[in-house]
């Protein structure tokens, strides 16, 4: 499995049959984070032209130099990346960016129940990268 690391983020994705906060409930308890909840993201889409609102749920891990970030990728309006059409959350990974620290993550995260699976995202397949670089 080939991971994309960007510069200094990697992108993952997860499908689940969950609500955004009980996902993030789960990782935390797996993981022993504190995901919480921020603004939803609000962007406005050119082609539907109208402005869109994901949620958004984020820990910063400081001896690790890593900010997670959880992204519904779901709107009444649309999807934050429409590529991905068939994932329910996007998952940012910011900062010192290891392949096993990824990994890790995905199968913390793949083993809890509801979540279909996690997966890396190809980044070349991305033709919206911009909305990826807001913070």
């Amino acid at each position: 499995m080939e991971l994309a690391i960007e510069e200094d983020f990697c992108l993952l994705g997860i499908a689940a049959d969950l609500a955004d906060y009980k996902l993030c409930w789960f990782i935390n308890q797996s993981l022993g984070w504190n995901l919480a909840r921020e603004d939803d993201l609000s962007l406005f889409h050119k082609k539907l032209t109208l402005e869109q609102h994901f949620s958004l749920f984020a820990y910063t891990d400081e001896n690790m130099m890593l900010t997670y970030r959880i992204i519904g990728n779901r709107s009444g309006d649309g999807f934050f990346l429409d590529e991905l059409k068939g994932l329910d959350f996007l998952v940012h990974i910011q900062g010192d960016v290891s392949p096993e620290k990824i990994m890790g993550f995905m199968h913390a995260t793949g083993s809890i129940p509801g979540v279909r699976m996690c997966v890396p995202v190809d980044l070349a397949r991305i033709r919206g990268k911009e909305r990826l670089l807001l913070w």
